[in-house]
């Protein structure tokens, strides 16, 4: 099957009626064309492309005045590529977004492909649909469009028809869309603590649903090759006594099925988190004839406790002496520990490398991982006053966490201590019995 995709990234505001059109430079991405690559694999050709969204409804922190209008081509070509996609009803949700993403130096991706709609009428050509993902840099923003081509006005027959997607063009050279349905996700990731809450933002909006017409959200969870459902609902698009249908495969995992119908949130709560809840979410939202997704990235974290093996610091007999620093039930596994010291007479710390041992890590039933640091200090190379100190740096740590302790002065040997005591004491007596 020939799949045509747009791949884009730049990104202009301009205006429109009664809003702001967003045009996006893409290509044009031909698959199964060409005899194969290496290893079988099909060749790929790209065509410079244009995916206009008209009329956005501008903020008020956005003045129409300073943007400039989007003009096509003053003569039509039929080889070029200019997608117009009206977005009224739905409405494209933060869509400031995408208005301030050229100005705050975002980039913008896009990706679109010929869509076929569930259950379409076989051999139906008209209209013809494609469905296109939007990311904003730093995951603010993630859009699933389906549109949907508008029928030409009388005085655009006859039509140019566009060379490789064969549709009929308007007289501008463009070929007229209008965005039907949309899923979206205002963060493409996610961190939670063990043990807490994740709300995993997900939503969706249509045209004005059809009677009868069934909604179906699916919530699933892929991580490291395997795949699981967390929780599905089918539910009708108007008020009816029998309630939704709630399947929830993973406890602790809800939607709420009357924002699901009244207000197009899709979000999930997942509860009493695992390390085994972390992976990639897909949220699947399916009504009538369209169904589109997003992808939403799950981190599981837990910050390490550290503790050192010694309460004090202090040389007996002149030997060495090792002193543990015990980093445990961290989660994810990525950790370092290093030793520092620093002695009255030093003005910079020393990292200590020599006579430091390193243990296996450690995992715990709930997943959690433990790692121990030792280190052999000698009376010589560490003499009172010396501060040595144990660093721990996680990702789950704003700042690297340190333990210190300070090597102390012996105190003069108990035993002497208690045999001088004896002797005053057989001394005393002896005098008194006199």
């Amino acid at each position: 099957m020939l799949e045509i995709l747009l791949f884009g990234y730049l990104i202009t505001c301009v205006s429109g009626q009664g809003g702001a059109d967003v045009v996006l430079s893409c290509s044009l991405v031909e698959e199964g064309s060409g005899m194969g690559g290496m290893g079988g694999g099909a060749l790929f050709s790209r065509t410079p492309a244009t995916l206009v969204l008209r009329d956005l409804a501008v903020t008020p922190d956005l003045s129409p005045d300073t943007l400039t209008p989007f003009n096509p081509p003053a003569v039509p070509d039929p080889n070029n590529i200019i997608l117009e996609a009206k977005v009224e009803s739905p409405e494209i949700p933060e869509a400031d977004l995408l208005l301030h993403a050229d100005c705050n130096e975002q980039e913008v991706t896009c990706e679109i492909s010929r869509y076929f709609p569930r259950n379409a009428k076989e051999g139906s050509t008209e209209p013809a649909y494609f469905i296109g993902s939007l990311q904003i840099e730093g995951g603010e923003l993630s859009l699933t469009l389906v549109l949907q081509t508008r029928p030409l006005d009388q005085s655009d027959r006859p039509a140019l028809m566009q060379s490789k997607l064969e549709l009929p063009l308007s007289q501008s050279g463009t070929l007229l869309t209008e965005v039907v349905f949309l899923v979206f996700s205002r963060s493409e990731s996610h961190s939670a603590p063990l043990g807490g809450m994740a709300l995993l933002d997900c939503g969706f909006r249509q045209q004005a649903p059809s009677p009868g017409r069934e909604l179906g959200l699916e919530w699933r969870l892929q991580h490291r090759g395997s795949g699981r459902k967390v929780l599905e609902i089918r539910a009708g698009q108007t008020e009816t006594e029998e309630g939704p249908a709630v399947h929830v495969e993973r406890e602790g995992s809800s939607v709420d099925a009357a924002l699901l119908v009244g207000q197009g949130n899709a979000s999930l709560t997942l509860a009493r988190l695992k390390v085994s809840d972390e992976g990639t979410y897909i949220c699947t939202v399916s009504t009538g004839l369209y169904q589109a997704q997003q992808v939403i990235q799950l981190h599981v974290t837990q910050p390490p406790h550290v503790s050192l093996s010694e309460e004090k610091l202090v040389f007996r007999d002149e030997l060495p002496q090792k002193l543990s620093c015990h980093c445990k039930n961290y989660y994810p596994l990525d950790v370092q520990m290093e030793w520092f010291s620093v002695s009255s007479t030093d003005s910079e710390p020393s990292i200590l490398s020599d006579q430091v041992s390193l243990s296996s890590h450690r995992q715990h039933s709930d997943r959690t991982m433990s790692i121990s640091s030792h280190l052999t200090l000698h009376p010589s190379t560490f003499p009172p006053g010396t501060t040595v100190t144990c660093r721990v740096t996680h990702t789950t740590l704003d700042t690297p966490l340190s333990l210190s302790l300070t090597v102390e002065t012996p105190e003069p040997d108990s035993y002497w201590m208690v045999l001088g005591f004896l002797v005053i004491t057989v001394l005393f007596f002896y005098q008194v019995m006199k």
